[in-house]
């Protein structure tokens, strides 16, 4: 895996970044769609410094990892990143499975020597009943269009979204003719699912690159804070 450099920041100082929740659940739209392009442009400046030969495209360990960490920090709970396989829908009956093989996955050390791997955003709420409801996250779905051509495969979805960020009993289930693909696995039509060796994985990399991350998520946070300070109207000035 090429390695991912990040600028310095003035709000990587901890003292910069909010102490208390500044969001609530469910986030505003407008709100989702300014953290998601907070992240996708730290994470493009950091991968143009870096001279990564494919962009941001197979960083969604990154994206991930960066993301669960600005989200902890803006709704003051936990935000984990998760990694396993994932089926993605290109259009026309035409589907792409992301899923490493399980001896690959076993004998892997490191991420870099795992491939065809899927990374994403999970969150858990308590509901009134007792039970808890999961929040699914993903900032890469911007990139389905070029895994499709990565497998020769034509991508028709009409104007497909940047990311996903939904409750997960609010996601349709996986087409019944593209369930073939999962039956094997058990995964009961689930568009992505949690895989263990991959998350050790996941968690070795974010542990050997932690400071790397923690300097992104701040880039993140400073960028986001700029923006909402540029929205907000100057309540000092009379009429």
């Amino acid at each position: 895996m090429e390695k991912l450099m990040a600028r310095a920041a003035a709000c990587n100082d901890s003292s910069s970044q909010p102490k208390r929740p500044v969001l609530s659940v469910p986030v505003a739209p407008a709100m989702r769609d300014l953290i998601d392009t907070a992240l996708n442009t730290v994470m493009e400046q950091a991968a143009a410094e870096a001279g990564l030969s494919r962009g941001t495209l197979g960083r969604c360990a990154d994206y991930a990892l960066v993301g669960a960490r600005v989200l902890s920090v803006l709704l003051d709970h936990p935000y984990e990143a998760v990694s396993g396989g994932e089926i993605i829908d290109c259009g026309g009956g035409l589907y792409v499975v992301l899923q490493p093989g399980r001896e690959a996955r076993r004998r892997a050390r490191r991420l870099s020597e795992l491939r065809d791997y899927h990374c994403w955003i999970e969150a858990w709420y308590p509901l009134p009943d007792g039970g808890r409801r999961r929040e699914t996250i993903d900032f890469t779905m911007r990139h389905d269009r070029l895994v499709a051509e990565v497998f020769s495969l034509p991508y028709t979805r009409a104007q497909p979204p940047s990311y996903l960020w939904e409750w997960q009993d609010q996601i349709a289930p996986v087409p019944q003719e593209a369930r073939a693909h999962l039956s094997a696995n058990g995964r009961n039509g689930a568009w992505m699912w949690a895989d263990k060796d991959c998350q050790r994985l996941l968690k070795k990399y974010d542990a050997d690159h932690q400071a790397l991350l923690d300097r992104l998520a701040g880039q993140v946070l400073h960028a986001l804070m700029q923006v909402l300070l540029l929205e907000r109207p100057d309540t000092t000035r009379s009429a």
